[in-house]
């Protein structure tokens, strides 16, 4: 491991194993409402990042809560980052960097994700959604719907791209390639071994969608997790729950595929929507695509082929665009729908509420469509806290990430942080965010990412300050950016000579 490595790799002594739970009352414990999107970057109103965003029910929230301008995610790609999360522990401490079953890896399964603990300390908890891929519900004592990322097209035996999603962009994974309006049924003719389909299709349950129009459809996901989560509250408060509780509820807008009634593509006329002035940038100055030559990245090949599918990559940009921010104006009603029925209980006095991101996306910026790289785009998410103290808006802009939210569930609750079953399981990682809710600011916190390099097994590091990124690539080279003058990225400062001792301070 080279010097550079090593110091950006800050590992934290294992703490001793519990002998004995401790207790704690009802009276000294909030509910925790936790509430996560997919895909999600900063494109949050209150975080003032794009003018186009509409989230009037984020900006509520954020209105009586701490706003973390400066959060980031520890894996900016789906399982790991979800894995690191909820357990509390780095990707490189478990070296759960990919997508196979986090209950497969040593670490994690012998160490309690935050819901176990919670429960072990007296919580009811209850998880609905997109919340961990490969979800084990044994870890919690109810789990609602599964993720589900549909509708989406399909042939009669696979999904596929959307029809009206132009060449060569479709004939991408159809996952991560699709975009339309609800009210855009594809129909998939009929060709050879292929026996055609028409209509929307939900493939986790092999049922069609039925869709005729807006006010005679079936339920999207988000929709039914919402629904979910709604009468899980309104059961607590008929039986007169004993426990307090922690409630995981997982969107998946703005994940793909990005189809979402027309009622939210049309907030977003494409002859209104104003591109970010940092997607004209030149990404040369960047070390990443290098890592993948003689090949592409997938940020690189989707940014590619959707550039080849449309005139121009201005129409190729905002055609996109307007789907996305449609996906995360559908997405912020679905939080509203659950925050509102929050405020119609009791719980309302007595319920901590925290929403976040599990990381963002690069939509554009150095000629990428997509997460897993280590740049602001991907990294950097929202992060609210509603604290029960603290009724005002406030702001904290010091570096923190996802890895610190199981400790700071721990402190809300007044429990400990002993996380480990057994020898196998490995102490947190991270630290509360309590005491920057509670004005404390220290500027001496960080956030580490690491991501994967394909299967290659390579990993690349990005350690993130109050006012730098520093990233080190597998192959040696290194980015330095100065987010005091270059929020955006701009400009990799790293050969400069009077930046050498900042590169020696991270």
């Amino acid at each position: 491991m080279n010097k550079s490595i090593f110091f950006l790799l800050v590992f934290l002594n294992a703490s001793s194993i519990p002998k004995e739970k401790v207790s704690t009352s009802k009276t000294d414990q909030p509910n925790i409402l936790f509430i996560m999107a997919d895909d999600l970057n900063d494109f949050v109103g209150v975080m003032d990042t794009y003018s186009m965003v509409q989230t009037p029910n984020l900006d509520k929230l954020a209105s009586q809560a701490t706003i973390f301008s400066n959060p980031h995610s520890n894996a900016p790609v789906c399982a790991p980052s979800r894995a690191s999360l909820f357990s509390g522990i780095y990707p490189h401490h478990s070296v759960k960097y990919g997508f196979g079953n986090w209950r497969k890896n040593e670490v994690l399964s012998n160490s309690k994700t935050i819901m176990e603990q919670l429960r072990d300390h007296g919580y009811a908890t209850a998880g609905v959604g997109k919340l961990m891929h490969n979800p084990w519900k044994p870890a919690w004592d109810e789990y609602g719907l599964k993720q589900d990322y549909t509708p989406i097209a399909f042939s009669g035996t696979k999904k596929v791209g959307h029809p009206s999603v132009p060449d060569p962009y479709r004939n991408l994974d159809p996952l991560d390639a699709s975009f339309a309006r609800l009210s855009d049924v594809p129909v998939i003719e009929a060709d050879g071994e292929v026996p055609g389909h028409s209509g929307w299709d939900s493939f986790p349950y092999h049922k069609t969608f039925h869709y005729v129009k807006e006010q005679e459809r079936d339920r999207l996901p988000d929709e039914r997790t919402a629904d979910w989560a709604i009468d899980k509250l309104e059961q607590w408060e008929k039986g007169n729950l004993k426990k307090t509780f922690f409630l995981g509820v997982g969107f998946i807008r703005p994940h793909t595929p990005l189809v979402v009634p027309d009622y939210y593509f049309n907030k977003f006329p494409i002859d209104k929507i104003i591109l970010p002035l940092h997607l004209n940038g030149d990404e040369e100055y960047c070390h990443f695509e290098k890592n993948y030559l003689p090949g592409k990245s997938k940020g690189r090949k989707h940014f590619d082929a959707l550039m080849a599918s449309f005139e121009n990559e201005e129409v190729a940009l905002k055609t996109y665009l307007q789907a996305y921010h449609a996906s995360i104006a559908f997405m912020d009603d679905q939080v509203g729908s659950v925050l509102q029925k929050l405020e119609e209980t009791s719980f309302i006095e007595n319920t901590i509420v925290v929403f976040t991101s599990y990381h963002g996306y690069t939509l554009g910026e150095q000629r990428n469509l997509f997460k897993n790289n280590l740049w602001e785009s991907s990294t950097r998410i929202p992060l609210i806290i509603k604290d029960l103290k603290r009724r005002n808006q406030q702001w904290s802009d010091e570096a923190v990430s996802l890895i610190d939210l199981y400790p700071t569930f721990c402190d809300f609750a007044k429990i400990p942080g002993h996380n480990r079953k057994n020898e196998k399981g490995r102490a947190l990682d991270g630290k509360s965010l309590v005491p920057l809710i509670n004005g404390e600011n220290t500027n001496e916190r960080s956030a580490l990412s690491v991501v994967m390099q394909g299967d290659a097994n390579k990993l690349h590091f990005s350690l993130r300050t109050q006012s730098w990124r520093y990233i080190q690539y597998a192959n040696g080279k290194e980015e330095l950016y100065n987010h005091q003058v270059d929020f955006f990225e701009q400009k990799n400062v790293i050969e400069k000579r009077e930046y050498l001792i900042v590169k020696k301070r991270i």
